[in-house]
């Protein structure tokens, strides 16, 4: 009887060290000041850049677009800001950042005198990648530990995921870009050398990458919308309102031709989404049809010469929305 008791106290206390050296592992890779960071170069990391101009002490009131990853491909900041003669911050790195991180970013650094414009596309996700977010924000232990905060529950879950991907990042890693560089000398859009500290991707994206061949096989409707996205803009907007800082919804690019629907339907979808919507909507989705040509690696990306396109387009619109 003894021996089992001493077997079951050998245990718990074995149990006890792998418990505690399980967190410490996590606090050393994730949370310590020592650990080196293993995303230094990602392109998710370019959050952080923007993260950090938004919250800069002092900054004067600018326009601040953001939305999903048809942001950073699709506006052109100088064009902008010569159209406008503000300056342009753009907010949105991918999908799977989801919508509701940008607006708590928003939430936090937004000040009176902005002009905040919501790009909607398809992809309004409501949904995030709590993985992608913080290896964005790894380095400012100050603000990853406030999005963990803001996300209460969540880090137990993906505990482990983040012990054993953070530990490939830093052995595997910079291996794996070797290789990869080597097999391809091209200018890789997805790095964080792609990005400036507004969020502008100054990567040169040149010329078509899905073909040029157009047929209607595309939808636009608003049923496919995320309610639950758009719920969380109304509240928003009411926000901006309070504070004094103009919010309004532009629609994303969309491949000339690509799209079954008829004038008429697009002219339903506009009013329902104006319905639905507490902030104007600048234009109609017609607006913002652009030639196949300015399209890039997707349907919803363009290309350097269509994002000059898209932004001039867009600085019209917030130029006739403010007369």
């Amino acid at each position: 009887m003894k021996r089992f008791g001493l077997f079951i106290l050998k245990f718990i206390i074995v149990l006890g060290l792998a418990y505690g050296a399980y967190y410490a592992l996590f606090w050393f890779l994730w949370q310590s000041e020592i650990c080196p960071d293993a995303y230094d170069h990602a392109y998710q990391k370019a959050l952080l850049l923007q993260y950090q101009a938004l919250a800069e002490e002092g900054r004067d009131p600018e326009v601040i677009v953001f939305g999903s990853s048809y942001v950073p491909f699709g506006i052109d900041a100088s064009v902008m800001e010569k159209e406008l003669d503000r300056s342009v911050q753009i907010l949105g790195i991918e999908a799977g950042i989801g919508i509701p991180v940008l607006v708590d970013i928003l939430y936090e650094t937004a000040k009176p005198g902005d002009t905040i414009v919501y790009m909607l596309g398809k992809s309004n996700w409501y949904n995030e990648d709590f993985m992608v977010i913080s290896a964005a924000l790894e380095s400012d232990k100050e603000r990853l530990m406030h999005y963990w905060s803001l996300r209460e529950g969540t880090l137990d879950a993906y505990r482990n995921k983040m012990i054993w991907r953070k530990l490939y990042a830093l052995f595997a890693g910079d291996l794996v870009e070797m290789i990869r560089s080597g097999i391809s000398k091209n200018e890789q859009v997805y790095s964080l050398d792609s990005f400036d500290e507004r969020g502008n991707m100054t990567a040169l994206r040149e010329g078509n990458l899905i073909g040029t061949e157009v047929s209607p096989t595309d939808t636009l409707c608003f049923e496919d919308m995320e309610l639950e996205t758009m719920d969380m803009l109304n509240e928003f907007a009411l926000w901006c309102e309070e504070q004094n800082i103009t919010f309004v919804i532009a629609y994303s690019m969309t491949i000339d031709g690509s799209l079954v629907e008829t004038e008429e339907e697009l002219a339903q979808y506009h009013q329902q989404m104006t319905d639905y919507m507490n902030a104007d909507i600048l234009g109609i989705p017609q607006d913002y049809f652009l030639p196949v040509e300015y399209f890039y690696n997707h349907s919803a990306h363009l290309n350097s010469e269509g994002a000059a396109a898209y932004s001039e387009i867009l600085s019209e619109k917030l130029l006739e929305y403010a007369k």
